[in-house]
């Protein structure tokens, strides 16, 4: 027994002494291994065959070329989009897609027009415009469609998420404690957008600032009007959790109105395929009987 208890203490004070004296991770050396890292993946992109090598690459090229050729205007609102969709692709990325969507539509028009050399000019114009929009526009109406559901998913979620919030600042836990307990329990971009304002909470900006970016980001209005409330109530000295309770009434006023709206919405909307459906089908049903009934009786009396 005696002998034992000696192992048993001689092994914790060796677990002890190994743990005292074990040797520390050198931050450089951890740097320097992950830079490392880094580099050898990269190399690994580059030997990996054509695509890594040479096509993306030269399509990061193309888009930079095609970024300095657009009007800056149109370039800043396709950069705009993208931000607004959670950055799907870079930018350079985008353009060179479009361009490559152009391309082939192009290349379309060249191969019908080479297997139709008879063809009239005013087929061949029917034809562009018939063939050209269609793969030229469908990036922007995919990244706009994008764009939409994101925001829509961010206004149906918010006011739950703000509630969530109020509750939990109310509970006594501090405003990022409460955000980061928003986005452990919401998903989707409403945790998204907490987590984006947590990160730059992280690298030092202030609340003001870090939740105004976040909600630009969005282009969700409900988003930005919290933030620029936050920021008048950060001036002004009032207490955060009553601005965010405003809030969080002003949201669920506004989705009950929203509801409404579309509720009243229904009986306009349910006139269309009454119209084009149900009418012609009674139409055929009831009137065009009535109506031969009618002839077959006039020639009757015609022949009569």
């Amino acid at each position: 027994m005696l002998t034992m208890i000696a192992m048993l203490a001689f092994a914790a004070a060796a677990l002890a002494t190994m743990a005292v004296f074990r040797r520390k991770d050198d931050m450089v050396a951890v740097r320097v291994r992950a830079t490392t890292q880094r580099e050898a993946s990269r190399e690994r992109e580059m030997s990996g065959g054509l695509m890594p090598r040479v096509v993306t690459p030269a399509g990061g090229k193309a888009g930079a070329l095609l970024t300095r050729l657009l009007p800056q205007n149109i370039v800043r609102s396709i950069e705009r989009q993208l931000i607004m969709a959670n950055e799907p692709m870079s930018l350079h990325a985008f353009l060179t897609l479009c361009a490559g969507m152009a391309l082939l539509a192009g290349l379309v028009v060249v191969y019908v027009m080479l297997s139709r050399p008879g063809m009239a000019p005013l087929q061949l114009l029917g034809m562009c415009l018939a063939i050209v929009p269609v793969p030229v526009m469908s990036p922007f109406i995919i990244l706009r469609r994008r764009v939409r559901s994101r925001q829509k998913r961010i206004t149906r979620d918010l006011p739950d998420a703000l509630d969530l919030l109020v509750t939990s600042v109310e509970a006594g836990l501090g405003v990022d404690a409460a955000f980061v307990v928003v986005t452990e329990r919401f998903k989707g971009p409403v945790s998204e957008t907490f987590s984006l304002y947590l990160r730059q909470v992280g690298l030092g900006r202030s609340r003001r600032q870090a939740l105004a970016y976040a909600a630009e980001r969005t282009g969700v209005q409900d988003l930005v009007r919290i933030s620029t409330s936050v920021s008048q109530a950060e001036q002004m000295g009032a207490t955060l959790g009553d601005v965010l309770r405003t809030q969080a009434e002003d949201l669920r006023e506004a989705r009950k109105r929203r509801a409404q709206e579309a509720a009243q919405k229904a009986p306009v909307l349910i006139t269309i395929p009454l119209v084009f459906c149900f009418l012609p089908a009674m139409a055929a049903v009831v009137i065009v009987p009535s109506m031969l009934k009618f002839i077959s009786f006039v020639g009757d009396l015609g022949g009569g």
